[in-house]
């Protein structure tokens, strides 16, 4: 990972992308990951990658350098050598850099475009900075807060602190100067996230899941109905060698219908100062899976379910549904598989196709298959076992 050491970002480079993006239209983002060289400038990146209206395909962006076909979003970037960095246009936007989902997810500088009327409007540098990350822990317990609330006093102050949170990520960023370089096709760094065997293809063994511990189950269901009806609980698993899961962890208590991501990583170790590719590569092991509940539910998981552990992290996701009065109605799982990625690859791509219709009866040809693969996604959930054996 490169230090706050980046003097500059090649005109060239810059020009390449926000002409992409210009031809793109219609608010379209373009990225890379750029390459920063020995002097500190990022003189060169890999492939324009075409974002839509909700912004970058992050698989489509690595697909191009990973060391892995059909794999957790964490194996591809942690295929991706020390001097890279995040490169995105932002149409509409002046460069600011104003979140940290990115560093979050990719622990690279990230560098923002601005543009505003096909011009250059600015151009915005986020380090992957430790206080960076305690704002983002910040932000999601006082998110969590808010739901806490047992009076319009509480809720209001709550509120406030959400507010002056959200000022402080004006200030997170910095400007990046344009430089004039000639565009060179620098070599990757050597990357410094190898696999146990040594070689640059960090991977995690995919783990088959059967059962779930009972009395981890019912833990959960109980402390989802000990606090606001609705709001989800989780907490990692630990797979033993014949699939059976048991909790190695503090649980946590999430939202309605999520669990925030860091919150969730911290249930099994404080990282309020690391990012969450740091989190799920260095300090959660590799045989963890996510367990949280699905209140009023019977443990059916969807798409988001399925990119939120598997499709991002690598490891399985299990949810137990249950009902009001606390009686388990099912736990199911889904698994880090081929099928899930390919899945998730032709979202990605038909994300993109939208922009590239002709006429509405391909743009509802799209919008049915869109739709199917949500249903996909759900049909490769399996259901588990619940009982007692620690």
């Amino acid at each position: 990972m490169q230090e706050n050491n980046i003097q500059g970002i090649s005109k060239l480079v810059v020009e390449k992308l926000v002409n992409r993006s210009n031809k793109l239209s219609q608010g379209r983002p373009v990225g890379a990951i750029g390459y920063v060289d020995e002097e500190g400038i990022i003189s060169s990146y890999n492939k324009l990658t075409d974002g839509g209206v909700s912004g970058l395909p992050f698989r489509k962006l690595l697909k191009n350098i990973s060391a892995h076909d059909k794999a957790s979003l964490l194996e591809m970037i942690n295929s991706l050598p020390d001097n890279a960095v995040y490169l995105a246009t932002d149409p509409g936007q002046t460069g600011i850099v104003v979140n940290t989902r990115a560093i979050n997810v990719f622990n690279l500088p990230v560098v923002k475009i601005g543009v505003k009327h096909q011009q250059v409007a600015g151009i915005g540098i986020l380090y992957p900075e430790k206080q960076h990350f305690e704002l983002a822990t910040r932000s999601e317990e006082a998110q969590l807060n808010s739901l806490a609330a047992r009076t319009m006093d509480e809720e209001k102050e709550a509120l406030k602190k959400i507010a002056r949170l959200r000022l402080k990520f004006l200030d997170i960023s910095s400007k990046l100067t344009m430089v004039e370089k000639k565009e060179e096709n620098n070599t990757p760094l050597k990357k410094t996230c190898t696999s146990n065997n040594g070689d640059d293809a960090w991977q995690i063994p995919r783990h088959e899941v059967s059962s779930l511990e009972e009395s981890f189950a019912q833990n959960l269901v109980e402390k989802s109905l000990a606090v606001e009806p609705g709001r989800e609980v989780a907490a990692f698993g630990e797979i033993d060698d014949n699939g059976h899961i048991t909790c190695c962890s503090e649980i946590i208590v999430g939202g309605m219908g999520y669990i925030p991501s860091r919150l969730m990583a911290s249930s099994y170790k404080e990282i309020n100062k690391r990012s969450l590719r740091e989190a799920y590569t260095e300090i959660i092991p590799l045989n963890t899976v996510i367990v949280h509940t699905h209140p009023g539910g019977s443990g059916v998981m969807h798409m988001s379910d399925a990119m939120a552990g598997p499709g991002m992290w690598g490891r399985p996701i299990v949810a137990v549904g249950h009902d009001e009065k606390g009686n388990i109605k099912g736990a199911m799982s889904i698994e880090p598989q081929d099928k899930l990625f390919e899945l998730a690859e032709e979202k990605e791509e038909l994300e993109q196709r939208f922009f590239e219709v002709d006429n509405p009866e391909e743009e509802v040809k799209l919008r049915k298959r869109r739709y199917k693969i949500a249903q996909e996604f759900t049909d490769i959930c399996e259901q588990l076992e619940i009982k007692e054996v620690a």
